[in-house]
């Protein structure tokens, strides 16, 4: 496979032995939402990629979105609320999500002046959505030295569904864009459109300098899809602050105090605090002890949105099974809320859960700053979903703390477990499947065991750091 990553190694933590320091770049990050004001994959990768580039003496700024609900409130196309190297964009109009253009007449003279006057070597967005695509030419108008980097987090230039690449009617999985089945997803609109929306997209995208994917399977997608080999490379995201939320100064904490749940309960909204895990295992260890029948107990976790592209309904479904096979020892842990999520889909996880045996730990909506120690609490990690993961960052937080991860064999999620060694994989969207594979390890933990001793930690921050500038290096050069 031909990608930039793969025709030299990245290089360690720091500058290598036998070459000059590095002159750091300044570079400018963009997400499509703040993140200090949500908190999802793209947001904590360009946070985290712009404290680190400051802690290491670069020159860095960050842009990101305001929140579609405060949209224009403020009468400011751009604003500075958060610091001097920190800038929101308020759009001013609808943005157009079907070919990702975006209609606010300010924006373009407001990117213009503002790479025009900051004046980086890199500007490295992590999202087009909000921004618009035609961002990229703006920069190459307000500032045609920079070097424009885009990185890829699913496939919303490839898919009109979301990005999910799956059937918008059977929810099948997609296996390769084509006008006529897109059109077929999309009857409103015909093959003429998807061809325009495409190129349109493919337009503006020659403006990039760089695409970064985290995974290679993503990378192939868009490969695929007609990004050109000599500008694609493989490189993992920026990793979540290891010893919690690198947020934990943006959000709001709860302090209330933890409700604790037993199997089946359906709190509207639960916050596990640190404790809560030790206090709810002392209350059901003497029942679990007589229902095992003194087996170690087998915890699988499941952390993350109850939605229905997650798996959540495969992994209840599986638990289920597991009652039906005998297999008494093994327990999962569900972290995580479903209250954002449509109400017809709520009343299924409510009902799932309602009908779950003893197996299922309900918790709720857990704070992200304790996600470390709460996973000090399981034994291996489970993500069931059903579409094609990309880099999803509960394997670097499982990783980080030495849990083997049981993922769908698809995507970028079976390429970041090796089956056997790190993990298991299972069918995608099959129950049985992911029922016989945490059958098999909750009977014979030994198995457990080794491949808890085959995780590796993940790349830290410092060492993707320096992979990231060693791109930066070379597309400026």
């Amino acid at each position: 496979m031909s990608d930039l990553a793969a025709e030299a190694p990245f290089l360690p933590p720091g500058n290598r032995a036998d070459a000059p320091p590095r002159a750091l770049p300044s570079v400018l990050v963009m997400t499509h939402s703040h993140p200090k004001l949500t908190r999802g994959g793209a947001e904590i990768s360009a946070f985290t990629l712009f404290r680190e580039l400051k802690a290491r003496g670069a020159t860095a700024w960050l842009l990101g979105c305001s929140s579609p609900k405060s949209e224009a409130r403020l009468g400011a196309t751009l604003t500075q609320p958060y610091g001097p190297d920190d800038y929101v964009y308020h759009p001013n109009a609808p943005f157009d999500y079907f070919k990702f253009a975006n209609p606010d007449p300010q924006f373009p003279k407001v990117l213009e002046e503002l790479v025009a006057e900051l004046k980086p070597d890199i500007v490295h967005t992590h999202h087009f959505v909000r921004f618009g695509v035609e961002m990229f030419s703006a920069i190459r108008r307000g500032w045609p030295q920079a070097k424009i980097v885009l990185s890829l987090h699913e496939y919303l230039a490839i898919c009109n569904h979301h990005g999910q690449m799956m059937k918008t009617r059977t929810f099948r999985l997609c296996e390769k864009e084509s006008y006529s089945a897109c059109a077929a997803c999309f009857p409103e609109y015909g093959e003429r459109d998807f061809f325009l929306r495409k190129r349109y997209l493919q337009m503006f995208f020659d403006d990039v300098d760089l695409f970064i994917s985290p995974s290679h399977f993503l990378a192939g997608r868009f490969r695929s899809w007609g990004l050109p080999d000599g500008k694609l490379a493989v490189l993992e995201n920026m990793p979540p602050e290891r010893d919690g939320s690198p947020f934990a100064e943006a959000w709001t904490q709860p302090n209330e105090a933890p409700e604790l749940l037993e199997p089946g309960s359906l709190p509207s909204r639960s916050v596990t605090a640190p404790g809560a895990s030790a206090r709810l295992a002392q209350l059901r260890r003497p029942r679990e002890a007589q229902r095992t029948g003194g087996l170690r107990t087998v915890r699988f976790g499941f952390f993350g949105q109850m939605s229905p592209l997650k798996g959540i309904t495969v992994l209840m479904e599986a638990a289920r099974r597991l009652n039906t096979l005998g297999v008494t020892n093994a327990v999962i842990e569900i972290y995580g809320d479903y209250s954002s999520q449509p109400i017809e889909f709520q009343k299924v996880v409510e009902e799932a859960l309602e009908e779950a045996g003893e197996n299922v730990v309900f918790h709720g909506a857990y704070d992200n700053a304790q996600v470390n120690a709460l996973m000090q609490g399981i034994d291996a990690m489970v993500i069931p979903s059903t579409w094609w993961e990309n880099s999803p960052v509960v394997i670097q937080e499982a990783f980080t703390n030495g849990k083997p991860v049981i993922c769908s064999n698809i995507g970028g999620m079976a390429e970041k477990i090796t089956h056997g060694v790190n993990g298991m994989h299972f069918e995608v969207s099959r129950p049985a499947s992911l029922a016989e594979v945490l059958a098999e390890l909750a009977t014979h933990p030994g198995r457990l065991s080794a491949l808890a001793a085959g995780v590796r930690p993940p790349p830290t921050a410092d060492e993707v750091l320096d992979q990231h500038l060693e791109l930066y290096d070379r597309v400026l050069s």
